[in-house]
C-alpha cells in the first residue's frame, strides 16, 4: 500500500485533492480530526493539539489495516506539529514523537496560491502568514529528506501532477 498525505497551509486546497485524488484512485481517504474535534469549541488550548495529534494517529493506523493500494491522508501529524508551532511556538514531546514516527511513501505540499476561503476554524487568512506556514513545513520536510513534492495551479493542474507523481511510484 502507498501511503500519500497532504500537507499545506490554511486554504491550500488540501481537502479538495484529498477527495478527488481518492474518488480517482478508489482509495480510503483519513479525513482532518481537528475538524471534528474543534466543532463545537470556541476556543482551545495547546493540551488540545496532543488529544487531536493522538485521535488523528489512531485514525490513520485504522485506515492503514484497510486493504487498497493507496491511502490518502488529507493531513499528518507534521502539519499538527507546524501548527502547534506557529500558534503557540512549542511542540508537545508527544506530538513531535509521533510526527516523527510518521510515514508516508510521498508527501503533496500545497502552495498557498488559491484564493483564501472563509472557515469558522481558520485562522490565518494573511498571504504573508499562509507563505511562511508554507516555508515551514517546506523547511521540516526538507530536514527530514521526506519524499515530498509542491502541488500548485488550479485543481486540475494539482489533480495532474499528483496522480503524474502517483502512477511513476508503482
Amino acid at each position: 500500500m502507498k501511503k500519500i498525505s497532504i500537507v499545506g497551509p490554511e486554504s491550500s486546497g488540501k481537502s479538495t485533492l484529498g477527495v478527488y485524488l481518492s474518488r480517482v484512485l478508489e482509495c480510503s481517504l483519513v479525513l482532518e480530526y481537528s475538524r471534528e474535534y474543534l466543532r463545537n469549541k470556541i476556543k482551545y488550548r495547546f493540551s488540545d493539539l496532543s488529544k487531536i495529534a493522538e485521535k488523528q494517529n489512531r485514525l490513520y493506523n485504522k485506515k492503514i489495516n484497510e486493504s487498497g493500494n493507496f491511502i490518502i491522508s488529507d493531513t499528518c501529524l507534521l502539519d499538527i506539529e507546524v501548527w502547534s508551532e506557529m500558534k503557540y511556538k512549542k511542540v508537545d514531546k508527544k506530538i513531535l514523537k509521533l510526527s516523527m514516527g510518521e510515514v508516508y511513501d510521498v508527501y503533496f505540499l500545497c502552495a498557498p496560491d488559491i484564493p483564501w476561503q472563509e472557515d469558522i476554524l481558520r485562522e490565518s487568512p494573511e498571504e504573508s502568514k499562509r507563505k511562511l506556514i508554507f516555508e515551514l513545513f517546506e523547511k521540516k520536510m526538507s530536514n527530514r529528506n521526506l519524499n515530498y513534492y509542491v502541488i500548485d495551479g488550479n485543481l486540475t493542474k494539482r489533480l495532474k501532477s499528483c496522480l503524474d507523481i502517483i502512477h511513476k511510484m508503482k
